[in-house]
């Protein structure tokens, strides 16, 4: 859980030996730990939903109707091909924006438009594998609603969906920022 609050100080003295030197620029400080726990948290959306498509897959190839598993069904493989998809998709992307993270090409809008979109993916991911598991998919044994519940609390960590997408729009625009 993140405290949020808001803290005014008036007439504080620091003494010079207190101060962090290298702390010039507030703001260009805090967007670089931004930056970075934003992937991370893109990474995390990434890892549920894997996480919900291998529980869906194992409950589909388990579950037997009409004499045969129900990964057997079409709209069944179908479901799980797009999860799948929607995985392998959200994987990749993480991978080359973490590289370029790495070699310094990022920005905070791909970073920031990496953490939006990774998380309503992986919604949509959850979702699919709530529904191939049918009513069996809001028990928690099969994992996949814990991952449905899991995915509902990373969605907002460092912004929502609509933040992050306005983040990667005033970069899109050159600057023109649709929010104060």
């Amino acid at each position: 859980m993140v405290q949020n609050a808001h803290i005014t100080m008036k007439n504080v003295f620091v003494p010079d030996n207190n101060k962090l030197t290298h702390a010039t620029n507030f703001a260009k400080g805090t967007n670089v730990i931004l930056e970075s726990s934003r992937l991370g948290v893109a990474w995390i959306a990434a890892g549920i939903a894997c996480g919900a498509y291998e529980a869906a897959l194992k409950y589909t190839l388990k579950r037997k109707q009409f004499g045969r598993p129900i990964a057997k069904f079409q709209l069944v493989q179908e479901k799980l091909s797009r999860m799948l998809a929607l995985c392998e998709m959200m994987v990749s992307h993480l991978v080359k924006v973490s590289q370029m993270m790495d070699n310094k090409q990022s920005s905070m809008g791909q970073v920031a438009r990496a953490k939006g979109m990774c998380c309503a993916l992986t919604r949509d991911v959850c979702l699919l594998a709530r529904e191939v598991c049918g009513g069996n998919g809001i028990i928690l044994d099969n994992h996949v609603m814990k991952q449905l519940i899991d995915i509902e609390g990373v969605y907002t960590y460092e912004g929502t969906y609509e933040v992050n997408m306005l983040v990667s729009g005033r970069e899109l625009t050159g600057g023109l920022a649709a929010f104060k």
